[in-house]
């Protein structure tokens, strides 16, 4: 079994500025290393979607966790969910925005999405 090890942890207002936090955060812990810019843009595009379609966006926060895993790299962004679930959007119209889901699935090794029983939502993506 592989241990965890967190590398860093923040807790960001679910507001439009916080995302850029979430990047300067994801630069700071992973130190330039190989994964740092993929690890940004995939924790740019979960943190967008807990700030704009998230039940956290009401006042709430979000939370960011990076873990070694032993061979990879994991973020988890944790928020209060909402009456959906993350939904990739098909369809082939161009558009600016609603790509974040394609960009995580595109880039990662991994990722997902789990709920609890209090209806918090973790989007996560490893990175290898």
């Amino acid at each position: 079994m592989t241990t965890w090890i967190i590398l860093g942890r923040t807790t960001l207002p679910a507001i439009p500025k916080s995302v850029g936090e979430a990047r300067r955060f994801a630069a700071a812990v992973l130190g330039g290393g190989e994964h740092t810019a993929t690890a940004q843009l995939l924790i740019s595009e979960a943190c967008t979607n807990s700030v704009k379609h998230s039940d956290s966006r009401h006042g709430g926060s979000f939370n960011i966790t990076l873990y070694d895993c032993g061979g990879c790299l994991r973020c988890e962004v944790i928020d209060a969910g909402a009456a959906t679930t993350p939904t990739r959007r098909n369809g082939t119209e161009l558009r600016d925005h609603g790509h974040g889901l394609v960009l995580i699935e595109a880039l990662a090794a991994r990722s997902g999405y789990d709920t609890d029983s209090s209806g918090r939502l973790t989007t996560w993506f490893e990175l290898t």
